[in-house]
């Protein structure tokens, strides 16, 4: 990923996690249209556009994001949200207990969605490290976060 699509995805994703849906939304296009492949960016992209009433982008969007990563929770559960605003109960009703039922945690180990949660937040604390220029820790961060979900391919992509 280059210079500029980093850019746009650190933007994004703090402009959505301040809820600036719009101001989001143009970094998240970018990103969209650049073909990135990052479920987060497509179940950001489904928030803004379920916030707006695009119920069918909103769909799109949530369901590229489960393409991505069958086992992404948020994505369901926000896919069944927007399922049920778009008055396919039957629909929504199917997918929330799939996700329920597929993020259970099982001997002993975090559930999916917690575990996805805490690799981010790793993975934001490496970031953090290697702006400061503390390329070691921030190694060490990433592969923590990698531990948690070795098939996050972004995590993979920064520790490089």
């Amino acid at each position: 990923m280059d210079d500029s699509l980093r850019e746009a995805l650190d933007a994004g994703r703090a402009y959505y996690a301040k809820k600036e849906f719009k101001r989001a939304e143009a970094y998240l296009q970018q990103l969209i249209d650049a073909e990135v492949a990052y479920a987060d960016v497509y179940n950001m992209m489904g928030v803004v556009k379920h916030h707006d009433g695009a119920f069918s982008k909103a769909k799109a969007h949530f369901e590229k994001a489960l393409e991505l990563n069958p086992a992404y929770t948020e994505a369901s559960l926000n896919l069944a949200v927007t399922y049920n605003d778009m008055g396919l109960y039957q629909e929504a009703k199917e997918l929330y207990l799939n996700a329920l039922t597929s993020s259970e945690s099982h001997d002993g180990k975090l559930e999916a969605f917690v575990a996805g949660k805490l690799a981010n937040m790793y993975a934001d604390i490496a970031m953090v490290y290697c702006t400061a220029g503390v390329f070691e820790e921030g190694i060490q961060e990433y592969r923590r976060a990698l531990q948690l979900r070795p098939t996050f391919v972004d995590l993979r992509l920064r520790l490089a």
